[in-house]
């Protein structure tokens, strides 16, 4: 623990020293000289002529009745502020399905019985039993990117993930570093940026081989490109190293194409992969199937043992154990998207 905090505090005073040679840091110049565009102010680049908001906000609803009773709602949004020199996101992310429990059959109330005692006459209503989520995931991240040069830039920004199917009750992500912008034009801009992090994860089954809270490597990617008039292909990639154990990182990768409708509508077509290379945990029953084996063909002579088979025989309960979880999770969205 001793060592995070020292991590913590180093990763701060990285970020200050990059804030200040990027932004603090102007020329002196006399009285008399006249600043021109680019020795602008803080306060007055971020009051530019050419800022911005935009907002692109995904939904996708499936609902199901009759014999298969499911709810499926998708919702993603992004809210962009640009200003001369700076750019700043806040991106919310939220998948969550639901199906109905099995179907049961409810005892009317009323019906009085002894205690080891089953009546055998009784009215009954079908009913769906109580049923789960069966996936929950959301996340939330807010970046801010400030150009140190026309094609370099340094960012900051905070992020929180859960996804109980990968068995992540909450994981918060504090980040920094630098990036290039290697192409910035109307139809084409893409970006990398790469730099230290630090997490702090909770997970729904405690896990003693992994680090609850860790420093890490951060690499990001930001693609987009406009084919057309109406075509879009975006794509974005996160991964987060720990610096401590290499094999424990976690890689979130999405493409998606968009078309246009008309001005402020579109559909778009998404495929996310989340990947952990250290899955969490989580509780597996234990089952046998065994048959009975006599060596002496002897019924009752006591020489009789079971030997587990891969078919027939036997079920047997052992009880639970421990096993990874699957790595990697894919969603697939279709999504009608709203901008401004």
């Amino acid at each position: 623990m001793q060592a995070d905090w020292r991590t913590t505090l180093t990763v701060l005073a990285w970020l200050t020293t990059v804030a200040t040679v990027g932004v603090a840091q102007e020329p002196e110049r006399t009285d008399t000289e006249v600043p021109d565009a680019t020795e602008r102010s803080v306060a007055q680049e971020l009051d530019g002529a050419d800022a911005g908001w935009s907002n692109a906000t995904e939904l996708s609803v499936v609902r199901t009745q009759g014999n298969a009773a499911t709810q499926t709602f998708g919702f993603k949004n992004t809210l962009r502020r640009n200003w001369t020199r700076a750019r700043a996101r806040l991106r919310i992310d939220g998948v969550r399905a639901r199906t109905a429990g099995d179907r049961v059959l409810l005892v009317e109330p009323g019906l009085r019985f002894r205690p080891g005692d089953l009546p055998d006459e009784f009215e009954t209503t079908a009913a769906h039993a109580d049923g789960a989520p069966d996936v929950e995931q959301y996340f939330v991240e807010g970046r801010l990117e400030w150009n140190i040069s026309e094609r370099f830039f340094w960012n900051t920004g905070t992020g929180w993930d859960r996804n109980h199917d990968a068995g992540i009750r909450n994981r918060y992500v504090v980040f920094g570093g630098v990036g290039n912008v290697w192409a910035n034009t109307d139809d084409l801009s893409f970006s990398t940026g790469y730099g230290i992090s630090y997490t702090v994860r909770e997970e729904i089954e405690p896990d003693t081989a992994k680090d609850d809270r860790f420093a890490g490597f951060r690499l990001d990617s930001d693609y987009h490109q406009r084919l057309g008039a109406a075509l879009e292909l975006d794509s974005d990639l996160a991964l987060n190293v720990n610096l401590l154990s290499a094999s424990d990182y976690s890689l979130n990768v999405t493409n998606a194409v968009g078309v246009a409708m008309s001005e402020h509508l579109s559909l778009r077509v998404s495929l996310q992969h989340l990947y952990e290379h250290r899955p969490a945990l989580e509780d597996a029953a234990i089952r046998a199937r065994a048959m009975l084996i006599d060596p002496d063909g002897t019924p009752g002579s006591g020489d009789e043992l079971f030997e587990t088979v891969v078919t027939g025989g036997t079920a047997f309960d052992f009880g639970t154990g421990k096993v990874r979880k699957s790595g990697l999770d894919a969603v697939f969205r279709t999504a009608l998207v709203i901008s401004f």
